[in-house]
């Protein structure tokens, strides 16, 4: 019913560590239809356990806040599971292909120790413990078995030599353009901040694009609209996507990250002068850098 998954962060920085919640379940109210996650922190030292609508996103479930009413669910939910009583009002949905949970954003809702206990052992199977594996007595090798590993070095040495020195330098990246531009979105009462990162190999042909575009609302409501009523999702990728979002509720802006390798299927310009002059006529202001600078 319930499992382990890492929390899913776009925060764009490097070295953070990975966080880690017992999500309890996921389950479908049939009442109203509606689709719930409830999930909480492996070291609840608050009594505190976290709910909110979901929606499942490929391999990954959101959790986004829902109407302080709706607790009533929640904590009917929880108490017939504690209780071991029949679930004749919820549809458990499965969560064996799910490997991270996004959270959006959550209720709260604060519950007795032995409650939150008793939830967190008949949802999360419990994991088993590593058996100690008995040593075997290394038998003294020959003259040839000792040697045996220096060959095996040599030969990997020689092939990392051999692989390193036939690279393509039509891989390293020499030259990049960065194009920005800013635009109305009247329909969601916004301006759009794109800003395009162009990389280029040593034959100034494209390699990849990063483009980072920001929505800045003008109010926290048109905000708050766009999150909550999952507008959002109306304007990323429709398929699984390199990159990530995020979102800053104090400043009310939105970012969507899309890392994109140029291969066939591209059907913009590839070769550097026809990028830079492309995306200059469509109004983006563009810089150029050459490595090194």
């Amino acid at each position: 019913m319930g499992k382990e998954l890492k929390v899913i962060e776009y925060e764009l920085s490097f070295g953070k560590a990975a966080r880690i919640v017992n999500v309890y379940s996921v389950f479908r109210y049939k009442k109203n239809n509606n689709l719930y996650i409830i999930y909480g922190d492996i070291d609840n030292n608050y009594n505190t356990i976290y709910y909110g609508s979901s929606h499942i996103k490929n391999t990954s479930v959101l959790s986004m806040s829902t109407k302080e009413e709706e607790s009533e669910i929640i904590k009917e939910f929880i108490f017939k599971i504690t209780g071991k009583e029949e679930l004749d009002n919820f549809e458990i949905i499965s969560l064996d292909n799910i490997d991270g949970i996004e959270i959006i954003s959550s209720n709260h809702l604060e519950l007795k120790p032995e409650i939150i206990s008793s939830l967190t052992d008949l949802t999360i199977p419990k994991k088993k413990e590593k058996v100690k594996q008995v040593e075997k007595k290394v038998k003294k090798r020959s003259g040839v078995g000792k040697l045996f590993p220096i060959f095996i070095i040599l030969i990997a040495a020689i092939g990392i030599y051999y692989y390193f020195s036939t690279i393509s330098h039509d891989n390293i990246v020499t030259k990049t353009i960065t194009c920005k531009k800013t635009s109305s979105e009247n329909n969601l009462n916004a301006s759009k901040e794109e800003n395009n990162v162009y990389l280029f190999d040593i034959n100034d042909t494209l390699k990849s694009v990063e483009t980072t575009s920001i929505y800045h609302f003008n109010t926290k409501e048109d905000y708050e609209n766009f999150i909550y009523n999952g507008t959002m999702y109306r304007y990323m990728p429709n398929d699984k996507f390199n990159g990530g979002y995020k979102q800053n509720d104090e400043e009310h802006s939105f970012t969507i990250i899309v890392k994109e390798e140029v291969n066939d299927n591209y059907r913009k310009p590839t070769n550097y002068e026809e990028v830079l002059s492309y995306y200059k006529r469509d109004g983006y202001t563009c810089d150029e850098k050459l490595l090194g600078e």
